[in-house]
């Protein structure tokens, strides 16, 4: 089958916790990985990962959907937001996709996301505020950690500068196939976004009303343990993928054991208050600009009388 549903962003915003809502609902297939970045191919390293080299290789994700049953077939890469690259080729693929946005306060995403990338070793400056000070020498090509497979990743203004990619995305999509939720809703009122989400996908409600909190801040209990999983050196890089994609498909139980105890739940270090003034002062216009754009009044993202 081929997918009709896309979760395309943003990072950091609940969109893990939504597909898997949605993938619990009897009428729902969501593939896995949930995000197979297949349609970003300007993020080209991402994608290798699960090796999907062709739209053979990426269908393949979802051989298991029934027509019968799965009225909603999807995927999740929260990426494909911010490229330049993936609506337009996911329309040629499905003319008639729907899409689901998730946005957030921009700076809570940035901060996450930082945190993220550490994780996946594609960031290797922890203090966030030297890694904001980074974007401008990055983006030269400089300074980038030998373990990053999207330099993209690292312009963290541009990950959480939402206005640019709304308005691409507006201008390629209609507005009866697109929706756009806040992580801040899901938080707050769950099943009332899950099941407008439901309404939107064209599914009937199925009385779901436990939603608990899914990709927590985390970090790794042992570095060396992670670098050779998620970075493995070059000559065992192709075997390391694919032992992943097996594990990550068969789900066998001492795999996923061993990940619960590699894994610790860590809370993001704070932003001063100084720093955080900073960044509301950058996002403003952002904000403002993303208000416009969907009618929404967003001033719990912008800067207090005192910034």
């Amino acid at each position: 089958m081929t997918p009709n549903f896309f979760i395309i962003g943003a990072p950091k915003c609940g969109t893990s916790a939504l597909a898997q809502y949605l993938d619990d609902h009897a009428n729902v297939f969501f593939c896995n990985p949930k995000e197979p970045f297949y349609f970003s191919d300007d993020y080209p390293e991402l994608s290798k990962q699960h090796e999907l080299d062709d739209d053979e290789s990426y269908l393949r994700l979802f051989a298991a959907a029934d027509p019968a049953v799965h009225k909603a077939v999807g995927e999740g890469s929260t990426n494909y937001l911010a490229s330049h690259r993936a609506i337009p080729r996911i329309l040629e693929m499905v003319p008639d996709a729907r899409f689901i946005v998730m946005l957030r306060d921009p700076i809570q995403v940035a901060h996450a996301f930082h945190m993220e990338q550490i994780w996946d070793r594609n960031e290797d400056e922890e203090d966030f505020r030297k890694a904001w000070a980074l974007q401008d020498a990055r983006a030269r090509g400089e300074n980038l950690p030998e373990t990053c497979l999207a330099p993209q990743f690292l312009q963290y203004r541009d990950v959480a500068g939402f206005s640019e990619q709304i308005e691409r995305f507006f201008a390629l999509v209609p507005a009866d196939r697109r929706l756009v939720l806040f992580q801040e809703d899901l938080k707050t009122d769950p099943r009332s976004v899950y099941v407008r989400t439901l309404a939107f996908l064209g599914l009937d409600d199925d009385g779901r009303d436990d939603f608990p909190v899914v990709n927590a801040s985390h970090k790794h209990r042992f570095e060396s343990v992670a670098n050779l999983v998620l970075r493995p050196p070059k000559w065992i890089e192709p075997a390391v993928w694919r032992f992943r994609t097996w594990a990550r498909n068969q789900k066998p139980w001492y795999i996923e054991a061993i990940k619960e105890k590699l894994r610790v739940k860590s809370k993001r270090a704070e932003i001063s208050p100084e720093f955080e003034t900073e960044l509301r002062i950058h996002f403003s216009s952002e904000v403002e600009r993303l208000e416009a754009l969907l009618g929404t009044d967003l001033s719990h993202w912008k800067p207090g009388p005192t910034s």
